[in-house]
Protein backbone atom coordinates (compact mmCIF):
# COMPACT_ATOMS: atom_id res chain seq x y z
CA UNK A 1 0.00 0.00 0.00
CA UNK A 2 1.76 3.24 -0.93
CA UNK A 3 1.70 5.58 1.51
CA UNK A 4 2.93 9.32 2.35
CA UNK A 5 3.07 12.02 5.13
CA UNK A 6 3.55 15.51 5.82
CA UNK A 7 3.66 17.88 8.41
CA UNK A 8 1.11 20.50 8.24
CA UNK A 9 1.29 23.70 11.03
CA UNK A 10 -0.15 27.47 11.43
CA UNK A 11 -0.52 30.13 14.10
CA UNK A 12 -4.24 29.19 13.88
CA UNK A 13 -7.04 27.09 12.86
CA UNK A 14 -10.53 26.69 12.49
CA UNK A 15 -12.47 23.17 11.46
CA UNK A 16 -15.62 24.08 11.92
CA UNK A 17 -18.20 21.33 13.31
CA UNK A 18 -20.81 21.65 10.03
CA UNK A 19 -23.25 20.03 12.28
CA UNK A 20 -23.18 23.84 14.60
CA UNK A 21 -25.64 26.17 13.50
CA UNK A 22 -25.75 29.16 15.45
CA UNK A 23 -22.05 28.36 17.06
CA UNK A 24 -18.71 28.46 15.14
CA UNK A 25 -17.16 25.75 16.85
CA UNK A 26 -14.02 23.87 15.80
CA UNK A 27 -12.89 20.15 15.85
CA UNK A 28 -9.42 19.55 17.84
CA UNK A 29 -7.93 18.09 13.79
CA UNK A 30 -8.58 18.21 10.45
CA UNK A 31 -11.10 15.86 9.57
CA UNK A 32 -10.70 14.02 6.91
CA UNK A 33 -12.59 15.80 4.71
CA UNK A 34 -10.25 18.88 5.47
CA UNK A 35 -7.21 16.67 4.09
CA UNK A 36 -9.00 15.78 1.35
CA UNK A 37 -9.78 19.65 0.37
CA UNK A 38 -6.09 20.25 1.27
CA UNK A 39 -4.86 17.96 -1.18
CA UNK A 40 -7.05 19.25 -3.85
CA UNK A 41 -5.69 22.66 -3.16
CA UNK A 42 -2.46 21.12 -3.74
CA UNK A 43 -3.25 19.57 -7.05
CA UNK A 44 -5.52 22.26 -8.53
CA UNK A 45 -8.47 20.37 -8.11
CA UNK A 46 -11.82 22.15 -8.07
CA UNK A 47 -13.90 21.49 -5.09
CA UNK A 48 -17.27 20.56 -7.70
CA UNK A 49 -14.73 18.23 -9.26
CA UNK A 50 -13.64 16.17 -6.47
CA UNK A 51 -16.65 16.20 -4.65
CA UNK A 52 -18.64 14.45 -7.49
CA UNK A 53 -15.87 12.01 -8.00
CA UNK A 54 -16.97 8.49 -5.90
CA UNK A 55 -13.16 7.44 -5.86
CA UNK A 56 -11.68 10.59 -4.43
CA UNK A 57 -12.31 10.30 -0.70
CA UNK A 58 -11.31 6.32 -0.95
CA UNK A 59 -7.92 7.15 0.89
CA UNK A 60 -7.06 6.32 4.23
CA UNK A 61 -5.73 8.87 6.71
CA UNK A 62 -4.47 9.35 10.23
CA UNK A 63 -2.51 11.71 11.66
CA UNK A 64 -0.29 12.37 15.12
CA UNK A 65 -0.47 15.70 17.41
CA UNK A 66 2.60 17.25 17.26
CA UNK A 67 1.70 19.01 19.82
CA UNK A 68 -1.22 18.84 22.26
CA UNK A 69 -4.57 20.53 21.51
CA UNK A 70 -5.02 24.63 22.85
CA UNK A 71 -8.19 26.25 21.87
CA UNK A 72 -9.41 29.76 22.46
CA UNK A 73 -13.09 30.15 23.10
CA UNK A 74 -14.68 33.95 22.75
CA UNK A 75 -18.01 35.73 21.58
CA UNK A 76 -17.90 37.90 18.34
CA UNK A 77 -20.14 40.57 17.91
CA UNK A 78 -20.20 40.92 13.82
CA UNK A 79 -21.38 44.68 12.83
CA UNK A 80 -24.22 45.40 11.52
CA UNK A 81 -24.90 45.99 7.75
CA UNK A 82 -26.51 49.44 7.92
CA UNK A 83 -26.37 49.24 3.95
CA UNK A 84 -29.61 48.57 3.49
CA UNK A 85 -31.66 50.29 6.19
CA UNK A 86 -29.79 53.67 5.18
CA UNK A 87 -30.53 53.42 1.79
CA UNK A 88 -34.46 52.91 3.01
CA UNK A 89 -34.50 55.81 4.91
CA UNK A 90 -32.34 58.09 2.50
CA UNK A 91 -34.79 57.12 -0.38
CA UNK A 92 -37.47 58.20 1.69
CA UNK A 93 -36.22 61.29 2.90
CA UNK A 94 -35.79 61.90 -0.73
CA UNK A 95 -39.51 61.42 -1.66
CA UNK A 96 -40.47 63.66 1.26
CA UNK A 97 -38.33 66.59 0.04
CA UNK A 98 -39.23 66.36 -3.56
CA UNK A 99 -42.81 66.33 -2.78
CA UNK A 100 -42.90 69.07 -0.09
CA UNK A 101 -40.95 71.23 -3.18
CA UNK A 102 -43.71 70.71 -5.64
CA UNK A 103 -46.35 71.56 -3.11
CA UNK A 104 -44.53 74.84 -1.90
CA UNK A 105 -43.79 75.68 -5.53
CA UNK A 106 -47.68 75.64 -6.65
CA UNK A 107 -48.78 77.69 -3.19
CA UNK A 108 -46.38 80.12 -4.43
CA UNK A 109 -47.17 80.52 -7.81
CA UNK A 110 -50.95 80.78 -6.93
CA UNK A 111 -50.10 83.86 -4.57
CA UNK A 112 -48.36 85.27 -6.86
CA UNK A 113 -50.65 84.64 -9.86
CA UNK A 114 -53.48 86.35 -7.52
CA UNK A 115 -52.29 89.85 -7.23
CA UNK A 116 -51.40 89.78 -11.07
CA UNK A 117 -53.23 91.91 -13.34
CA UNK A 118 -52.69 90.35 -16.55
CA UNK A 119 -52.45 87.21 -16.25
CA UNK A 120 -51.47 85.16 -19.61
CA UNK A 121 -54.04 82.25 -21.15
CA UNK A 122 -51.29 79.68 -19.24
CA UNK A 123 -51.56 81.23 -15.95
CA UNK A 124 -55.34 81.57 -15.68
CA UNK A 125 -55.40 77.85 -17.09
CA UNK A 126 -52.98 77.26 -14.14
CA UNK A 127 -55.18 79.62 -11.33
CA UNK A 128 -58.42 77.56 -12.28
CA UNK A 129 -56.17 73.84 -11.86
CA UNK A 130 -54.08 74.80 -8.89
CA UNK A 131 -56.40 74.33 -5.80
CA UNK A 132 -57.18 70.63 -6.88
CA UNK A 133 -53.30 70.53 -8.05
CA UNK A 134 -52.73 71.79 -4.51
CA UNK A 135 -55.03 69.27 -2.63
CA UNK A 136 -53.64 66.86 -4.40
CA UNK A 137 -49.74 67.60 -3.86
CA UNK A 138 -51.09 68.08 -0.07
CA UNK A 139 -51.94 64.02 0.65
CA UNK A 140 -48.91 63.09 -1.56
CA UNK A 141 -46.96 65.11 0.70
CA UNK A 142 -48.88 63.66 3.76
CA UNK A 143 -48.22 59.66 3.13
CA UNK A 144 -44.35 60.69 2.13
CA UNK A 145 -43.88 62.12 5.58
CA UNK A 146 -45.71 58.97 7.17
CA UNK A 147 -43.73 56.89 5.31
CA UNK A 148 -40.59 58.74 5.99
CA UNK A 149 -41.34 58.69 9.87
CA UNK A 150 -42.09 55.29 9.71
CA UNK A 151 -38.36 54.59 7.67
CA UNK A 152 -36.72 56.94 10.46
CA UNK A 153 -38.53 55.33 13.54
CA UNK A 154 -36.99 51.26 12.54
CA UNK A 155 -34.15 51.24 14.42
CA UNK A 156 -31.07 48.86 13.73
CA UNK A 157 -30.75 45.92 15.04
CA UNK A 158 -27.27 44.25 15.49
CA UNK A 159 -26.63 40.69 14.85
CA UNK A 160 -26.56 38.07 17.76
CA UNK A 161 -22.92 37.50 19.61
CA UNK A 162 -21.51 34.41 18.19
CA UNK A 163 -19.35 32.04 19.68
CA UNK A 164 -16.11 30.89 18.42
CA UNK A 165 -13.23 28.39 19.12
CA UNK A 166 -9.70 28.87 17.47
CA UNK A 167 -7.07 26.42 17.81
CA UNK A 168 -3.67 28.03 18.63
CA UNK A 169 -0.78 27.06 17.14
CA UNK A 170 -2.06 23.76 16.05
CA UNK A 171 0.41 21.37 13.96
CA UNK A 172 -0.09 17.34 13.12
CA UNK A 173 1.71 14.99 11.13
CA UNK A 174 -0.53 13.33 8.57
CA UNK A 175 -0.71 10.03 7.10
CA UNK A 176 -2.08 9.04 3.48
CA UNK A 177 -2.05 6.49 2.00
CA UNK A 178 -4.32 4.31 -0.97
CA UNK A 179 -4.70 8.16 -2.11
CA UNK A 180 -5.46 8.20 -6.13
CA UNK A 181 -3.38 11.38 -6.91
CA UNK A 182 -0.34 9.83 -5.14
CA UNK A 183 2.06 10.02 -7.93
CA UNK A 184 0.87 13.75 -8.81
CA UNK A 185 1.20 14.94 -5.44
CA UNK A 186 4.11 13.50 -4.27
CA UNK A 187 6.23 16.29 -6.73
CA UNK A 188 4.09 19.34 -5.47
CA UNK A 189 4.87 17.97 -2.06
CA UNK A 190 8.25 18.16 -2.71
CA UNK A 191 8.83 21.58 -4.31
CA UNK A 192 6.50 22.50 -1.87
CA UNK A 193 3.81 24.16 -4.31
CA UNK A 194 0.06 24.78 -4.44
CA UNK A 195 -2.31 25.92 -7.17
CA UNK A 196 -4.80 26.90 -4.88
CA UNK A 197 -4.48 28.95 -1.47
CA UNK A 198 -3.35 26.66 0.76
CA UNK A 199 -4.81 27.20 4.81
CA UNK A 200 -5.70 25.52 7.99
CA UNK A 201 -9.59 25.37 7.55
CA UNK A 202 -10.45 28.89 7.11
CA UNK A 203 -9.08 31.72 4.64
CA UNK A 204 -8.16 33.82 7.38
CA UNK A 205 -5.17 31.30 8.14
CA UNK A 206 -2.63 30.38 6.19
CA UNK A 207 -1.44 26.76 6.53
CA UNK A 208 2.34 25.90 5.73
CA UNK A 209 2.99 21.93 5.39
CA UNK A 210 6.08 19.86 4.62
CA UNK A 211 6.89 16.59 3.37
CA UNK A 212 8.24 13.81 5.54
CA UNK A 213 9.99 10.49 4.43
CA UNK A 214 8.28 8.11 5.95
CA UNK A 215 8.18 3.53 6.06
CA UNK A 216 5.49 1.89 7.12
CA UNK A 217 4.72 -2.04 8.34
CA UNK A 218 2.33 -3.91 10.11
CA UNK A 219 3.22 -4.33 13.80
CA UNK A 220 1.87 -5.39 17.17
CA UNK A 221 1.37 -2.65 19.80
CA UNK A 222 -0.68 -1.94 22.86
CA UNK A 223 -0.74 1.65 22.61
CA UNK A 224 -1.69 4.29 19.87
CA UNK A 225 -0.42 7.42 19.09
CA UNK A 226 -3.03 8.36 16.71
CA UNK A 227 -7.13 8.90 17.38
CA UNK A 228 -8.75 5.39 17.59
CA UNK A 229 -12.64 4.60 16.62
CA UNK A 230 -12.26 1.46 19.24
CA UNK A 231 -13.01 2.81 22.85
CA UNK A 232 -13.76 -0.30 24.48
CA UNK A 233 -9.76 -1.15 23.77
CA UNK A 234 -8.77 1.58 25.82
CA UNK A 235 -7.47 2.04 29.25
CA UNK A 236 -7.90 5.43 30.38
CA UNK A 237 -5.31 6.46 32.10
CA UNK A 238 -5.86 9.05 34.53
CA UNK A 239 -3.58 12.62 34.00
CA UNK A 240 -4.58 12.39 30.33
CA UNK A 241 -6.82 14.18 28.30
CA UNK A 242 -9.42 12.22 25.96
CA UNK A 243 -11.45 14.01 23.37
CA UNK A 244 -14.69 12.03 21.62
CA UNK A 245 -14.89 13.76 18.15
CA UNK A 246 -17.75 12.87 15.56
CA UNK A 247 -16.21 13.62 12.27
CA UNK A 248 -17.57 13.04 8.31
CA UNK A 249 -15.28 11.51 6.15
CA UNK A 250 -16.22 12.19 3.26
CA UNK A 251 -17.80 15.00 1.31
CA UNK A 252 -20.22 14.46 -1.87
CA UNK A 253 -22.54 16.78 -4.36
CA UNK A 254 -22.97 20.96 -2.85
CA UNK A 255 -21.18 19.77 0.57
CA UNK A 256 -22.99 17.25 1.86
CA UNK A 257 -20.70 14.97 4.41
CA UNK A 258 -21.87 11.61 4.90
CA UNK A 259 -20.18 8.12 6.48
CA UNK A 260 -19.60 9.75 10.22
CA UNK A 261 -17.30 8.24 12.44
CA UNK A 262 -16.47 8.46 16.20
CA UNK A 263 -13.15 8.95 17.23
CA UNK A 264 -11.36 8.95 20.85
CA UNK A 265 -8.40 11.69 20.47
CA UNK A 266 -5.66 11.70 23.65
CA UNK A 267 -2.79 14.53 24.10
CA UNK A 268 -0.74 11.67 25.25
CA UNK A 269 -0.24 7.89 23.66
CA UNK A 270 -3.51 6.12 23.71
CA UNK A 271 -2.97 2.50 26.08
CA UNK A 272 -4.73 -0.23 24.77
CA UNK A 273 -5.65 -3.35 26.61
CA UNK A 274 -4.10 -5.95 24.45
CA UNK A 275 -1.86 -5.55 21.74
CA UNK A 276 -3.36 -4.82 18.37
CA UNK A 277 -2.09 -4.78 14.82
CA UNK A 278 -1.79 -0.95 14.03
CA UNK A 279 0.38 0.61 11.43
CA UNK A 280 3.84 1.50 12.27
CA UNK A 281 5.02 4.74 10.67
CA UNK A 282 8.70 5.02 10.78
CA UNK A 283 9.41 8.81 9.83
CA UNK A 284 12.85 11.09 10.67
CA UNK A 285 10.12 12.79 13.37
CA UNK A 286 9.84 9.31 14.95
CA UNK A 287 7.99 6.16 14.90
CA UNK A 288 4.05 6.07 14.95
CA UNK A 289 1.84 3.61 16.05
CA UNK A 290 -1.09 4.52 14.02
CA UNK A 291 -5.26 3.57 13.15
CA UNK A 292 -6.52 4.62 9.69
CA UNK A 293 -9.86 5.41 8.40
Amino acid sequence: MPMFCFKLWSNFGVFRDPLTITQNLTFPIPPKTTIGGMMASILGIDYNEYFNDPEYFDFKYSLVLEKAIRKKSFTQNYVADYTKKSETKITAMGKFLKTRKKYNELVQEKERLKDCSDPSKKEETFLMAADQKIETEFKKLGKSADNCSKAFNNSFRSPKPIFRELLINPEYFIFVKDFKYEEQIIPLLQTHSSAFYFYMGNSEFPANYRLLDCEWELEGSNILNSFTSKPSKIVFEGGKKYTNVYMATKTIGEREYRDYKSFILCDKPILLKDKNQAIAVKTNAGKYYCEFV
